[in-house]
Parts: C-alpha cells; sequence; structure tokens
C-alpha cells in the first residue's frame, strides 16, 4: 500500500519558525564581527592616512626650501667664481656640458665623468633634460654625514651646478619648519594628531584642550612597537587607538579615541539588528501565508518550470512530488518535453549544416594570395580571420588598383553571426566597388558610406581601416573610420601608428572622410587587426589589451622572408595563451604588410 504523503503545511510549519530564528542569531552574530573589523580597519586606515598626509608635507617643504636655496645660488654663481667652499651646502660640484666635474668640494668627484657612473648617470641625464633636477629624500641606513639627495640647475653660461644634503643637514630642515605643520590639525573631528622628538618632547600639537591629553599620554611613557602598528592607550581610564611613525627623528603620532570608534559600532549594530527583525518578521507572515495554499504552490511551481521550458531552457524538468495527482502531472509534462527536445535536436543539426554552407560561401568571398602577390618583390602580406561563431562580421580585402599601387583594408561589423556576416557581405562590395577607380580615397570611403547607409534600417554599423600603397614610393595613403590603431613595426619596434579617427560607417551619410598619410622605409612592417584581438578574454573576463599586443611585436626583425605569417601567427600564439581555454568572444581578424622598399 502506498504511504500517504504529507501536506506542505505540515512539512514546512513544524521547521519554518526553528530555522528563521537560527538565521537570524546567525546574521547577528556575523554582522558584529564584521561591523567590528570594518571599524577597526577603518580606522587603522583614517590613522595612517593622516600620518601620511604630514610626513608628506614636511618631505615637499623640504624639498621647496632646497629648491628655492638652489634658486639663489644659480644667480649667486657666476662664470670664474672658485670659492665653492663658502657656499653652505655639503657637496657642490660644478659640471660641464658633457657631465664632467671640473670642480668640487668634494676632492674625490673632481674630474668624474657623472654621464657613464653608474651611481650617478640618471641624475645628470635628469637635470640636462629638465634643467633642473631634485631627487627624492629617501631616510640614510648609515653614516648621517654622507649625501642622500641632490638638487641642481643649469647655469647661464651653459654649465650646472649640483649640490648634494646629507641626512644631518635634511633633519635640520625638518627641525626648523616641524612646528609649522601640526598644529591645530586633528584625525577626523574626535582625534589629534602630534609630533615628539627623540627625547619623547612634544615639539608640536593642536592648540585646544586636547593637548592635555597629549601631555598624559606620554607621562613617563616611551611611543613603543612597530611604525604602522595600532595599539590601544589609556590616559586616566580613558582609552585610544594610536599608530605612529618616523621622519628624521622625530614620531608624529595619531590617536583616535576608542569611544567614538564604540559609538559608531553600536549604532550601526542597532540599525541592522531592527532591520533584521522587520525583515525575519515580515518574511515569517508572508511564508506562513503561502503554505496554507496547499494546492496553490504546487500549482505555481509547475507553472514557473513550465515558463523557462517555453522560455527554451529544455533541460529542466518537473519534480513536484508533494500529491499523486501531481506526480502524474510531472511525469506526464517530462515525457512530452523530451520528445520536443529528441525534435529540436534533428532541426539543430539541419542548421548546423545550413550555417557550413554559409562559412564557406562567406570565406570565399574573402581575397586569396595569389602567386603574383605571395612573391613580390615590393611587398610581403598575410591574413588570416578566425570567427566567434559559425559565421562572423570581420573581413579584410586586398587588390592591386594598378601595376604600382596595391589597395589593404580591414573591417569590423557591429554584432555577430548570419546578420553581421551578411551586412559583412554588403559593406565589403561596396567599400570594393567605391574605391578600386577613385583617385582620393577620402572621398571614395565617404560614397562608399552614403550607401552602406542606404536601407541600413536595423542601424549596424562598421569600423573600418583602408589603405592605399604606392609599392614603388612606399607612400601610404589612408582613412580610419572609426577602427583600432595599426600598430607599425620600425627596426624592431612596435607602436601605434598615431593618426585622426573619422566616425564609424554606416551611421550619419553626410560624413566627409580624410585622407591621411604616412610615408613607408624599407622593412617596415604594418600590423592591422580587429578588436576580438585587444578584446579576446580570460578566464577571469579580464582583457588581453593593446599593452600585451604591442609586447608581442616588439623586436620582430623584417629579414625573415615570411615575417607577415610569422607576426600574425605569433600574435595569435599570445592571445591563446593568455585566454587559457575561455571561449572566444568576437572574431578575430588580422592583415599583415611588410614595405620590402622600392625599386
Amino acid at each position: 500500500m502506498k504511504r500517504k504523503l504529507p501536506t506542505i503545511a505540515s512539512q514546512l510549519n513544524k521547521w519554518l519558525l526553528l530555522i528563521m530564528v537560527l538565521i537570524f542569531l546567525l546574521t547577528t552574530a556575523l554582522s558584529v564581527v564584521i561591523q567590528y573589523k570594518v571599524t577597526m580597519n577603518d580606522t587603522e586606515r583614517l590613522l595612517k592616512v593622516s600620518i601620511e598626509d604630514e610626513i608628506r608635507e614636511l618631505t615637499h617643504f623640504v624639498s621647496e626650501t632646497q629648491l628655492l636655496g638652489m634658486y639663489f645660488l644659480k644667480a649667486f654663481l657666476q662664470p670664474g667664481y672658485t670659492d665653492l667652499a663658502s657656499i653652505p651646502y655639503d657637496e657642490v660640484s660644478i659640471i660641464d656640458e658633457n657631465g664632467i666635474v671640473l670642480e668640487s668640494t668634494n676632492k674625490n668627484m673632481i674630474g668624474v665623468d657623472l654621464d657613464s657612473n653608474d651611481a650617478t648617470s640618471g641624475l645628470f641625464k635628469e637635470l640636462r633634460e629638465k634643467k633642473e633636477l631634485l631627487s627624492p629624500i629617501p631616510q640614510s641606513a648609515g653614516d648621517p654625514s654622507e649625501i642622500i639627495q641632490y638638487i641642481g640647475t643649469e647655469l647661464d653660461n651653459g654649465m650646472y651646478v649640483m649640490c648634494g644634503f646629507s641626512q644631518d643637514s635634511i633633519d635640520s630642515i625638518i627641525s626648523e619648519a616641524v612646528t609649522e605643520f601640526i598644529s591645530s590639525r586633528h584625525v577626523n573631528q574626535n582625534g589629534m594628531l602630534f609630533i615628539i622628538d627623540e627625547n619623547n618632547t612634544v615639539v608640536s600639537k593642536p592648540y585646544d584642550g586636547s593637548s592635555q591629553d597629549i601631555d598624559k599620554m606620554l607621562e613617563g611613557r616611551e611611543i613603543q612597537g612597530e611604525t604602522g602598528e595600532i595599539r590601544e592607550v589609556s590616559v586616566n581610564g580613558v582609552t585610544y587607538y594610536r599608530v605612529f611613525d618616523t621622519i628624521s627623528n622625530f614620531k608624529i603620532v595619531a590617536v583616535l579615541s576608542q569611544k567614538k570608534v564604540m559609538e559608531n559600532i553600536t549604532i550601526n549594530l542597532i540599525l541592522s539588528s531592527v532591520l533584521g527583525m522587520i525583515l525575519f518578521v515580515t518574511l515569517f507572515i508572508s511564508v506562513s501565508m503561502l503554505m496554507k495554499r496547499k494546492v496553490t504552490r504546487p500549482v505555481e511551481e509547475i507553472a514557473g518550470t513550465l515558463a523557462s521550458i517555453t522560455g527554451g531552457e529544455l533541460d529542466e524538468k518537473v519534480s513536484v512530488r508533494s500529491s499523486s495527482e501531481f506526480e502524474t502531472i510531472s511525469e506526464g509534462i517530462n515525457k512530452t518535453v523530451a520528445s520536443i527536445k529528441e525534435h529540436i535536436a534533428r532541426e539543430a543539426a539541419r542548421i548546423d549544416e545550413e550555417l557550413r554552407y554559409a562559412w564557406e560561401i562567406q570565406y570565399s568571398a574573402l581575397p586569396v594570395l595569389t602567386e603574383g602577390l605571395k612573391n613580390n618583390r615590393y611587398f610581403g602580406l598575410f591574413s588570416s580571420m578566425n570567427t566567434a561563431k559559425e559565421v562572423g562580421g570581420d573581413f579584410y580585402d586586398f587588390y592591386m588598383t594598378d601595376e604600382h599601387t596595391l589597395l589593404f583594408m580591414i573591417a569590423d561589423v557591429s554584432g555577430k553571426g548570419i546578420p553581421a556576416a551578411m551586412f559583412m557581405m554588403k559593406g565589403k562590395a561596396t567599400l570594393s566597388d567605391s574605391i578600386v577607380s577613385a583617385d582620393d580615397l577620402g572621398e571614395s570611403v565617404s560614397r562608399a558610406n552614403v550607401r552602406i547607409c542606404d536601407g541600413n534600417e536595423a542601424g549596424m554599423f562598421i569600423t573600418a581601416w583602408v589603405g592605399v600603397l604606392d609599392i614603388l614610393t612606399g607612400e601610404l595613403r589612408f582613412v580610419n573610420a572609426g577602427h583600432n590603431p595599426p600598430v607599425l613595426i620600425r627596426n624592431g619596434k612596435a607602436e601605434f601608428l598615431k593618426m585622426k579617427t573619422d566616425l564609424i560607417l554606416g551611421m550619419m551619410d553626410d560624413v566627409e572622410y580624410q585622407t591621411q598619410s604616412l610615408k613607408l622605409r624599407k622593412g617596415d612592417i604594418l600590423y592591422l587587426y580587429t578588436d576580438g584581438v585587444t578584446e579576446a578574454t580570460d578566464t577571469n573576463s579580464g582583457f588581453y589589451g593593446e599593452k600585451r599586443l604591442i609586447a608581442a611585436l616588439n623586436g620582430i626583425s623584417p629579414n625573415e622572408e615570411d615575417i607577415c605569417g610569422t607576426v600574425c601567427r605569433k600574435v595569435s600564439d599570445s592571445v591563446a595563451q593568455f585566454a587559457g581555454g575561455a571561449p572566444q568572444a568576437d572574431d578575430t581578424t588580422m592583415l599583415c604588410l611588410r614595405f620590402k622598399g622600392g625599386s
């Protein structure tokens, strides 16, 4: 005898209250932990940022002070002046335009070639290029009299002066300036900043009542711990969070009241608890009312599954087993769907066969390298296209318009699949027909755009790059209709071609496209591509990007016989390695041209 199935109400009512109470308690406890960690992280970050801002200002002040002194020194030093020892810097050197030290207070520096010296070549290069030098200020780890920072400027006679500062000198400037920065400053509204010297004496603090707390905080104590580490300190029963960092012989200390921090946590917890309780009560009442409808719920579940099936999710199955009636209905629906899936599979096989024919037709419309083009003495060519679906929207073309003129192009149609493929055929034919006999390339592309816009009710568009090369002189005229910039490889260095970008084709029929020009040199390689290359994604949805493309093309030698094929294969391999097995999201099309040099 078949057992009697329990009703929905009898099953869910027993567990609903217990589960919801447990969830509420768990989420409340989790909220307490998260709120505390987030608040403590925010407190530590606030204290550290406040200290970093002050250190940055002090460092900037030291640099500006030294640079101002250099401006006065520039006016003071005249041709023939040799009494460098009287200048109040730790090290002063006069350098000629070739980087040779002519005079210096450091005798070991006289005659040194700064341009060739590994330790100084970078400094002198910056001084010569910018006419001014201001090196960063590091913290000295050794002898405080050792030179750790240089400043410099160009003199009126074409020579240069470079001055060095020791840690002691920098410390002296900081000592004079330190009280200018922290006075009357606080951390947020409830914290404070102050500076102490190496003797634990306060040298700068806010001018308000908080200064008394600072004095009590330091009474008989030293600032302990690692720099950047948050610690708790107590003053007369009041707890503060404290972080400090060092600059020169000073410590910059930031503190924030624990009471104020905990108040924020308490307020957030109360709000989250109230909201959680409201949500709990609302959810409990709603579910309880729904459970009372013992018949409606199974019907709604079946209807929802049927909606997914009619929406195309044919792997969905109805699995309502709450009663014998619904069990019979579920089995009948599942059998019907299985029969539909078999019919669809047969139709899909037929469509795949038709798409294969469409792919063959599309590829037949693309040009092939004839023997005359493949082994041409003036240029080399290679092209490839890999569609994301059975058919795609990218295309390329190349042909000789006369005995010394090569026309080549690459384009990308918006969208994918059959619509993009059909628009691609129209766009390719239109561009090729418009340009074959035209003298002005810009006017030809403008005429082609008018024809592409005509009847474009679907609002599709094309990005295209069209070039005409005089294979004898290397003169290249081109039009860029919103396409990705080609890569020019010259002497092994790859760079994006700098050019003006006009509007994409198919958007507006009154656009005037501009002809641009470039003189190719012998051995130059021009690599054209669609955005399926740079926008290829890996398993984490990251983009391949333009930087990786340039990196893949740098160092290419133009002397290889099949260099154009090598370039395209190298990029394809680089993209495949980056994708790491991720599915191809867009059509990837490439066209590479190498100019071998005119007659």
